[in-house]
């Protein structure tokens, strides 16, 4: 029986970059920001690829329809993400062991509940986690750092901004949907392997879409991903 494997993104280029490794040429029909679904089989593995749209509300309904639809075991997220240490570079693969938010909630009790909550998720995901990142290291054309990231509804393109919510959190990357996800898989008692490709450095001049050269090596990134989940096995994990 071919496994499933289930792949969240937020907005189109990175819908449309898995979506052209899995040799599914989609051109426009991919819209920027809306929920999406396509389904394909790809070296003996049925591939399920859902956009979410950006932001922690659309990501979170979409993380609780995927697991409630098909029953997944390990949650996969896939995405881009703007690096916030100058040690990173566009198309470094950030894999997530740990999120935080840029805005945290001013009740002690309900920031002690997410950490609990999360710490709980990312020691069950943890072996899991280990065994995706050495299969993506056995690639000698990516760079891969393992580490937390945070998460807030904003673009981050000053560097002072940056290099300061570095300094304070701890985390290498930034992006919108992370936290979320962590969150829904963590009450759904899901494990979740979460990586994110770094498409910009988070200062003024990355703002804007993202260019050519940059695309190039963003879908290089994609394709070492895929290539390491063909040959990642839940199921192996979890024996």
């Amino acid at each position: 029986m071919s496994e499933k494997i289930c792949i969240m993104t937020a907005y189109a280029d990175e819908t449309r970059a898995l979506l052209k490794v899995l040799g599914q040429e989609v051109g426009n029909s991919v819209d920027w920001n809306n929920r999406l679904q396509f389904e394909c089989f790809y070296k003996n593995k049925n591939w399920i690829v859902m956009q979410s749209g950006m932001g922690k509300v659309r990501a979170a309904s979409m993380c609780q329809m995927i697991i409630d639809k098909y029953q997944v075991d390990t949650f996969f997220e896939f995405g881009f993400a703007g690096g916030l240490v100058e040690t990173l570079n566009i198309g470094d693969i950030v894999v997530i062991t740990g999120v935080s938010e840029h805005d945290i909630p001013n009740r002690s009790e309900i920031q002690l509940e997410q950490e609990i909550w999360r710490d709980y998720l990312f020691q069950v995901s943890a072996s899991s986690i280990t065994k995706f990142a050495t299969d993506l290291s056995a690639n000698p054309n990516i760079t891969i750092t393992k580490s937390t990231v945070i998460c807030g509804d904003m673009d981050i393109y000053d560097r002072e901004v940056r290099d300061k919510i570095a300094i304070e959190s701890g985390a290498v990357a930034v992006n919108w949907e992370s936290s979320a996800i962590v969150d829904v898989c963590a009450i759904n008692n899901v494990k979740y392997i979460g990586i994110r490709a770094i498409s910009d450095l988070c200062v003024s001049e990355d703002s804007g879409p993202i260019p050519e050269e940059r695309v190039k090596r963003l879908q290089e990134s994609t394709e070492a991903y895929v290539n390491a989940l063909v040959d990642f096995s839940v199921l192996e994990v979890n024996a």
